[in-house]
């Protein structure tokens, strides 16, 4: 993936969550009551969303380190909640920034596991390639 890709992934990322944000709350109470889903979408979406950021944030080619993932994420997750005090019927919960925190974890667990797996396949093609 190239450095214009990861940005450019990570940055169509936030306006869907600024939107999302901004979504009236009986506009998303009725998508959520039109899928039939059992448990809050948009909780789910956010999850989602902020695992997607903080995974390419943390792998190649941007490969932040973990510290400014974590405050980036927690900054992004602090201005979506804020902004809900100007979206009609929606309230800031800190909940939701657990919710966006831990998604962006769950991002970087992943992002670390798969640099792991990444540099034990290549040594072992190294030690393949010496033998």
């Amino acid at each position: 993936m190239s450095r214009r890709f990861a940005w450019f992934l990570v940055l169509l990322q936030v306006p869907i969550l600024i939107v999302g944000t901004q979504m009236p709350g009986a506009w998303r109470s009725a998508a959520e009551t039109s899928v039939h889903a059992p448990f809050p979408l948009s909780s789910l979406a956010h999850l989602v969303l902020f695992t997607s950021i903080a995974l390419v944030l943390s792998m190649r080619p941007i490969a932040w380190p973990a510290g400014r993932v974590v405050l980036l994420t927690l900054g992004l997750a602090l201005l979506t909640e804020g902004l809900q005090f100007f979206a009609v019927d929606r309230h800031p919960r800190l909940m939701d920034v657990g919710i966006d925190m831990t998604g962006a974890l769950l991002g970087l667990v992943c992002g670390c596991r798969l640099k792991a797996s990444s540099l034990i396949e290549m040594t072992r093609r190294q030690q393949d390639y010496e033998a």
